[in-house]
């Protein structure tokens, strides 16, 4: 008997739909654990199933035809209610498992996310974390992308296809080195940051972005007030700089809780000038999360 037209594998649906929000054959293979030949062949037979051709395919391009375009939109809702479903069934019966896609910027990524992922797991011992690390801009792009599920960035990224939450304060403070001759000062005035050579995260960097709205509301720029001697692409690798005695730096007190409990870098007040900013969790509004994602959602909202 000839398969209906009208007839969908949902699982091969669940299929394309990665395909068709990566963009890519091999990076659905890794999402799903499959062979990109297992892939492809899933993919060929849905579009027989359907009649149609889903992908135009282009030599390192992939993207959607009309027909893949209306697909993806359903499949999303069908996913999404898939998801909802089982996450239901599985947090009912105390179970929970799959893999765990998220994004942290490098405040949340180094600092915080490792001790609540790992407390995480201890209540689902059957969920795998896999964290990525990158600066608040390109944790934000692969959440679009949808290479990871949430992220946890440093700065209100404005995109109306994200959905974002206000999750943790964080604290910005001005660290400078131990032997600094600003060290037996009680404080500073901000026009003195000039002065001294400024380490700098790189572009796309959540505290620097922090940073310079924080000047901009004074009607400063970040240019014209800092001498940047150094662009580093981590806050381990600015920290070390700090320690090595190269110049000062913005950072998380998070970051440096430690080194500022054992003196080797020092606190510096700047007058009139506190910094405090919001840690945000982003997530795509039109894209089913998996079990554990709402899992995790949840227990950051309780923990």
């Amino acid at each position: 008997m000839a398969r209906s037209k009208k007839d969908l594998d949902l699982y091969k649906l669940e299929v394309f739909y990665w395909v068709a929000e990566l963009r890519s054959f091999s990076e659905a293979a890794q999402r799903l654990s499959l062979r990109q030949p297992t892939v492809s062949a899933h993919i060929q037979d849905l579009e027989k199933g359907i009649g149609g051709k889903l992908f135009y395919r282009i030599p390192g391009k992939v993207s959607l035809t009309p027909l893949g375009e209306m697909i993806a939109l359903k499949a999303s809702h069908l996913l999404a209610f898939k998801r909802e479903t089982l996450a239901a069934v599985e947090q009912f019966h105390g179970t929970l498992s799959g893999d765990l896609w998220i994004g942290g910027s490098n405040i949340p990524g180094e600092y915080l996310l490792p001790q609540k992922l790992g407390a995480f797991v201890r209540k689902y011992p059957d969920v795998k974390p896999i964290l990525r690390i990158s600066g608040s801009a390109g944790v934000v792009e692969e959440v679009i992308e949808g290479k990871v599920e949430i992220g946890y960035v440093g700065f209100k990224p404005a995109d109306p296809r994200l959905a974002l939450e206000k999750i943790w304060k964080d604290e910005m403070v001005l660290a400078i080195p131990r032997g600094h001759p600003w060290a037996r000062r009680s404080s500073i005035d901000l026009a003195m940051l000039g002065a001294e050579r400024f380490i700098s995260r790189e572009t796309g960097s959540g505290t620097l972005d922090s940073f310079r709205e924080l000047l901009s509301d004074r009607g400063q720029t970040a240019d014209d007030l800092l001498h940047v001697a150094m662009q580093l692409g981590s806050t381990e690798a600015v920290k070390q700089a700090l320690l090595a005695g190269f110049g000062i730096s913005i950072l998380s007190r998070t970051s440096i809780q430690r080194e500022l409990a054992e003196g080797a870098l020092l606190e510096m007040p700047i007058e009139g000038f506190k910094m405090e900013r919001d840690f945000y969790e982003v997530v795509y509004r039109q894209r089913p999360l998996s079990p554990a994602a709402q899992a995790f959602r949840l227990y950051l909202q309780t923990a």
